[in-house]
């Protein structure tokens, strides 16, 4: 699993363009319904096995914070 796939995978779930997903930016400012979230969680764990739930998760997490929780490294 590549920090490119998890980008394209929150792409494709929340429909927001690439270059809005800057590693700083937070789930908040990305404005990602639960829903989304949850669809892309379900997404990580059936590609990757990476069992996140879903309250681990807050609106002020970065991207950078829950791809970390994913496993991935994000770039500097």
């Amino acid at each position: 699993m590549t920090h490119e796939e998890i980008i394209a995978l929150i792409v494709k779930e929340t429909g927001l363009p690439p270059e809005d997903l800057r590693s700083d930016a937070t789930l908040a400012t990305l404005d990602i319904s639960s829903l989304d979230m949850v669809s892309l969680l379900f997404e990580v764990e059936d590609k990757y096995g990476v069992e996140i739930q879903p309250e681990e998760l807050t609106r002020e997490m970065t991207l950078r914070q829950l791809l970390d929780r994913i496993g991935v490294a994000a770039p500097q």
